[in-house]
């Protein structure tokens, strides 16, 4: 849930005040047996990028907890419309449930 929370959450930041006029959209499904992957769509222009925020900010962080707590991540133009795509998958491949 954090994982997720935190792509949704930069991708609403990131069309605020940009005026993306399509939603942002969350999909979720399994890409093998145990793994899980999520992609989070929006129209806003730019790519999200991982940085160190101060000690005092309350932002920032979105991108190194996606980077440290997913198996594998990244930045693609999948989606539906204009925009980009942050993705997560969670679970090692090769694992049985």
């Amino acid at each position: 849930m954090l994982l997720t929370s935190e792509a949704v959450t930069n991708a609403v930041n990131a069309c605020t005040g940009r005026g993306c006029s399509a939603p942002v959209t969350l999909r979720a499904g399994w890409a093998g047996p145990c793994r899980l992957r999520v992609l989070v769509h929006d129209e806003a222009p730019g790519l999200p990028g991982r940085r160190t925020p101060g000690p005092d900010e309350e932002g920032g962080r979105g991108i190194q907890l996606i980077s440290e707590g997913a198996d594998a991540w990244g930045v693609c133009g999948n989606g539906p419309g204009r925009g980009k795509a942050t993705w997560f998958e969670l679970g090692r491949s090769g694992l049985r449930g």
